[in-house]
Formats: C-alpha cells, sequence, structure tokens
C-alpha cells in the first residue's frame, strides 16, 4: 500500500505524522501538507494585500522555507505555525514596500485571528498586546471576539451558542476592532517603520 492509499484510507490522518514523515524528506507528506494548507494561507494573506501574485509569492515562500528546514523545525501544532508565518511575511512584505498606511485595517483585522509564533519577539509583543486589550473588553465583547478569532466561528453560529442576534455579534465584533485598532495602531506604527 502506497503512502497516499494510506493517507486516503486514513491510516495517516494528522499533521503530526505528516510532520514526522516530512522530517524523513518524505516529499508525499510534503504535498499533502501543501495541498491541504495552500489555499488557507492564501486566503489571510489576501486579505491584508488584496495582490494575488504577491499572496502567492509569499505562501511559496513559506513552503519553500518550511522544506528548505524541515529537519529543524519544532511545531506542536502545523496550522497556527503556518498562519503565523503568513502573519509575519506579509509584515515583512508591507515594511519592505513602505505601503503600510493603507494594510494597517486589514492587518488588525485578521491580526488577532492568527496566532503568532513565540521566537518571533514583535510578533509576540503584538500578541501580547492584543491579548491585554482584548481582556479589557466588556465580558460578553470579550466572548463574542474570542469565539470569533480563536475559534474560528462564523457569527451565525456565535449567535446561536450565545443565544443572541446576528446583528449583537456583529456590533461586539465591530466595538472590539475599533478598541483593538485604537490599542495598537500606535505599535503598528513603530513595528512598521523600525523594521
Amino acid at each position: 500500500m502506497t503512502f497516499v492509499d494510506k493517507f486516503i484510507d486514513n491510516q495517516i490522518d494528522s499533521d503530526s505524522e505528516l510532520l514526522r514523515l516530512i522530517k524523513l524528506s518524505d516529499r508525499h507528506a510534503f504535498a499533502l501538507i501543501y495541498n491541504k494548507y495552500c489555499e488557507i494561507l492564501f486566503e489571510h494573506a489576501y486579505r491584508i494585500v488584496r495582490d494575488r501574485e504577491v499572496c502567492m509569492d509569499i505562501v511559496q515562500e513559506i513552503f519553500a522555507w518550511f522544506w528548505t528546514n524541515r529537519e529543524y523545525l519544532e511545531i506542536n501544532s502545523l496550522k497556527p505555525y503556518l498562519l503565523a508565518a503568513v502573519k509575519f511575511q506579509v509584515a515583512n512584505y508591507i515594511r519592505k514596500n513602505k505601503t503600510h498606511e493603507k494594510y494597517i485595517q486589514n492587518f488588525l483585522k485578521v491580526s488577532s485571528s492568527i496566532p503568532a509564533i513565540d521566537e518571533i519577539s514583535e510578533i509576540k509583543e503584538l500578541k501580547d498586546l492584543i491579548t491585554h486589550l482584548t481582556n479589557l473588553l466588556p465580558e460578553k465583547c470579550k466572548q463574542v471576539f474570542m469565539l470569533s478569532r480563536n475559534e474560528y466561528l462564523s457569527n451565525k453560529e456565535i449567535a446561536a451558542k450565545m443565544g443572541i442576534s446576528e446583528k449583537t455579534v456583529e456590533m461586539h465584533i465591530t466595538l472590539a476592532l475599533k478598541k483593538l485598532r485604537v490599542g495598537v495602531s500606535d505599535y503598528l506604527n513603530l513595528l512598521l517603520i523600525f523594521f
């Protein structure tokens, strides 16, 4: 039975198993991870950059780096790791192209929904600031925001889970983003200017 057959038969169904195989230079495992996450990473980059070619380049750079460094990677959870890599690459792109002002709003919308890589101090600081600001939100607003950004629930799912209307969910998310935007805008400007 081939690797692909085993994967299809759910004998290899976890990212941790795929990561183990990638460390052994298994190209089939790499192809499966690429196919599984390529579109997700592209969508996250596109939310901020809004340029298809740039987003494809960002995704390709992430996977090229991932393969090149496969033997040394210590990853506990693959999806958050790759999403953090997208956020970092997008920040680099914005910084290099000195067009950061028009991206700040889009960056803020997704920055709290993508877990950061702890080794990258700038991203960790931003994550810590967002966590702190999130904790200052009114309790119901905070609950809605966390369900949206951390558990990736839709507005409809959040409304059903909390017993409130979708309109109320939207109101809470808008309020949370507004407060976060004010709290991190100075930090983002400094981060994007000096790095």
